[in-house]
């Protein structure tokens, strides 16, 4: 094991799970270590609600694949055990300044993905801020810790002892610092890390966690132009609403911010090209329409688009439906190593399946096989280099190259 990060929470460190033989993070709530009675009802709490926010199974949220406690009597620690991610955290990302707008609408929109997920199932995460948001190198971001500001608090958002508050003052919502957060706490919080993503600033500033709460309540914030030149107006329009004190003046919920921000972006999320190594290349891109519907399309050998939605059916699984009434079966898994294995069946038939490797900048490779049978399986060298193996078949293996481009390259 090797420590990854500590926090005001505990400490997470990286371990191996024997039994499926899988790189896991555990997460030590050390503030909840100790005996007594109070101790024990802490830990209880905790437990309970963290089996809650473990059923959360959203491609943007973080895994939470066990819980429970070590140790016995005063030295009881309870821990979870989450999925491996590899990726900045936005904190690492703001050390190097303000981010670009295109990146910052596509996180914010995936950020919303998420919160709407866990707020449809009754859950406020209660400590959006930059450290709790990674982002993979693919650009796939993935939020942690829904929940744990309130389960490891029996009085949730209020002081509970000296110097002690529970969530993040500098993102902290008016009525939560009051001790009543709701789903759109989270939109405030939302608002103060795009602010933050988009100026290379926090909305506010204070000395202490007490004067950023009296800031919140208090004070009006700055438009994000009047802090970093070239910010649209459209741009302050959105995080000033965010981060109105009345929360009904906020955006309706975080579907409706999504829709916004998808709206504020270049163009539909993407554009990509596809270039096989034999030099034909494929336009593909995805947009959303405004129920969130994932639509993907795709030009090939210079003929019309062929256009795709995506509807998420549970467990990681989507289904995606031409536009002529056919559907394929789509789904997500991850390798060891966080290579994504992409599979579908196509018109009933058996599946095929497709390895996508990260390999920098936006760039992967895609493993395909071009032959007739369809059965993929795959291992890996000492090194855990992704080996593709097609049993009882001797073709080659089809490579792609896959980029993300600017709109301006988006077909007609």
């Amino acid at each position: 094991m090797r420590q990854l990060a500590e926090g005001g929470m505990g400490e997470v460190w990286e371990a191996q799970d024997e039994t499926l033989g899988r790189p896991v993070a555990v997460k030590l709530i050390l503030q909840l270590a100790g005996g007594g009675s109070r101790g024990n009802q802490e830990r209880v709490r905790f437990l309970r609600e963290a089996r809650i926010t473990a059923q959360l199974q959203h491609p943007n949220i973080v895994t939470v694949h066990d819980l429970g406690e070590t140790g016995a009597g005063n030295d009881r620690v309870p821990f979870l055990v989450m999925e491996m991610v590899r990726g900045e955290g936005l904190d690492v990302v703001l050390n190097r300044g303000a981010v670009p707008l295109p990146d910052v609408a596509r996180w914010g929109v995936q950020i919303c993905e998420a919160l709407d997920d866990a707020h449809k199932a009754g859950i406020t995460h209660r400590d959006i801020k930059p450290s709790n948001i990674l982002v993979t190198p693919s650009g796939v971001v993935k939020v942690l810790d829904f929940g744990i500001a309130k389960a490891a608090d029996p009085i949730a958002t209020r002081v509970t002892r000296t110097g002690f508050i529970m969530g993040s003052p500098a993102y902290m919502a008016p009525e939560q610092a009051r001790g009543y957060p709701e789903p759109s706490s989270d939109l405030y919080a939302l608002g103060c890390l795009l602010f933050e993503l988009i100026t290379g600033q926090q909305p506010f500033q204070a000395p202490d966690a007490m004067g950023y709460i009296t800031a919140h309540a208090t004070q009006q914030p700055p438009t994000p132009s009047s802090v970093s030149e070239g910010v649209p107006p459209d741009w302050d329009d959105l995080v000033l609403t965010l981060l109105d004190k009345d929360p009904a003046q906020r955006y309706s919920d975080a579907a409706a911010l999504g829709r916004a921000l998808r709206r504020l972006s270049s163009g539909p999320l993407g554009p990509f090209h596809i270039w096989t190594f034999a030099g034909r290349c494929l336009d593909v891109w995805y947009s959303s329409t405004e129920d969130g519907t994932r639509i993907v399309q795709h030009s090939c050998h210079g003929g019309p688009n062929q256009q795709f939605t995506l509807h998420p059916i549970g467990d990681g699984l989507y289904e995606i439906r031409t536009f002529a009434g056919k559907c394929l079966d789509v789904w997500g898994a991850s390798t060891e190593d966080f290579t994504q294995i992409v599979q579908h069946s196509r018109h009933g038939g058996p599946n095929q399946q497709f390895t996508l490797h990260p390999i920098g900048q936006g760039l992967f490779e895609i493993g395909t096989f071009a032959g007739k049978r369809l059965d993929v399986h795959e291992c890996r060298t000492d090194d855990h280099t992704p080996i593709i193996q097609y049993p009882g078949h001797g073709g080659m293996n089809q490579l792609f190259r896959f980029v993300l481009v600017g709109s301006e390259n988006l077909p007609d």
